[in-house]
């Protein structure tokens, strides 16, 4: 856990994160509320997609009510958030109740995609009373004036707005108690690895309207031993399915909330089953594995990181069997030197396409044996 140090009107205050969040990406958001805001908000206070606890700390200082909730979409954001949260509950959207706060705040995620940030405005919005109010914040090159002018038939009319810092503040009074449906696809029916497949989606998950290039290059080059499959950040649950054979025992984990969920109904829908696990990296009490699948991520945010994707691979080797193999598929923009060669004595590649690649990886490397 790091902190950084944030300037708000008042003076400074130190926001604890993890370094694979990217809550810092919006700090510019958070200094614009606090300056913009001319009376406390009411409480209860809530901030749905909350990376860290910048809102809850930031609130502390000003002398705000200590009546607040953070709803984090994962794991890492959880921790992060009840680092610094206080006297600020933290828990998982599916806990929070209708109209329960006051006054929320969204700003706005715009790595998430537009069909992400809208899902995360209906969330918070559906967690104010009649009249509640909704701090909408974002940055006008960043999509926020598009989003914006979605929201007045789904939250109500925009009452207030401000600028500074480079970004852009909508209040909206919550009049809106039956809003339209978002139009997302929830649901689609694509081949993957040349069998039909029903595949659940939800917006705020990677490539949420499709399955995009790299996993699908993954998929159809999968090993064709038996034994026990884990897949490693399983999003939406594609490789999951693809990987589903009467020989194999399948787990699938994630530190999404979205994902394990999602990745359930994708199973159910096509009559399958497997161990689906909400985990920060790789399950823990568990038998090592034969087969590990994984596409790790390359972004923390809008930024390129590639620190989650070294940390998901040391997952992987550390629960993968001694003859066991980890199929991995990365991206141009991932370095095999540096995130395979450090944890796997044999690497082998076996498919590229669309700027993409699939590695066989097998003899996990010990601490004395690893590469440099």
């Amino acid at each position: 856990m790091a902190w950084r140090r944030l300037r708000l009107p008042g003076g400074s205050v130190a926001i604890p994160s993890r370094a694979d969040q990217p809550g810092g990406e919006l700090d510019q958001e958070l200094r614009l509320l606090m300056r913009a805001l001319d009376r406390q908000p009411e409480a209860p206070l809530l901030e749905v997609a909350a990376w860290d606890a910048g809102l809850a700390v930031a609130a502390d200082a000003a002398g705000w009510p200590d009546d607040g909730m953070l709803i984090p979409l994962n794991l890492g954001a959880s921790e992060s958030c009840r680092a610094g949260a206080g006297a600020w509950t933290v828990l998982p959207l599916d806990d929070l109740l209708p109209a329960e706060a006051s006054f929320a705040v969204v700003r706005a995620p715009h790595w998430l995609g537009r069909a992400g940030a809208e899902w995360v405005v209906r969330a918070a919005a559906r967690a104010l009373p009649t009249g509640g109010l909704l701090a909408l914040l974002g940055d006008r090159a960043r999509g926020i004036e598009s989003l914006r002018r979605r929201l007045s038939p789904i939250v109500g009319p925009i009452i207030d707005r401000a600028v500074g810092e480079h970004r852009r503040l909508y209040l909206f009074e919550k009049q809106v108690d039956d809003p339209p449906p978002q139009q997302f696809a929830w649901t689609s029916t694509l081949r993957i690895a040349g069998r039909e497949v029903t595949l659940r989606q939800h917006p705020t998950l990677f490539s949420p309207a499709r399955v995009d290039p790299a996993t699908a290059l993954l998929a159809e080059n999968l090993p064709q031993r038996d034994g026990r499959w884990l897949d490693l950040g399983c999003g939406s649950g594609a490789l999951t399915v693809a990987a589903a054979r009467q020989d194999r025992t399948l787990t699938a984990v994630d530190w999404s909330y979205a994902a394990v969920e999602t990745t359930g109904r994708t199973l159910k829908a096509n009559g399958l089953e497997a161990d689906v696990r909400l985990a920060d990296g790789a399950p823990t009490g568990e038998q090592p594995f034969d087969v590990i699948l994984c596409y790790p991520p390359f972004h923390v945010g809008s930024r390129v990181d590639h620190g989650p994707a070294a940390r998901l691979i040391q997952a992987a080797r550390s629960c993968l069997a001694p003859d066991g193999e980890l199929r991995v598929v990365l991206t141009s923009a991932q370095s095999p030197r540096d995130l395979l060669q450090p944890n796997f004595r044999e690497i082998t590649p076996v498919a590229s396409a669309h700027g993409a690649q699939v590695f066989s990886c097998r003899q996990p490397a010990t601490n004395r044996g690893r590469r440099r």
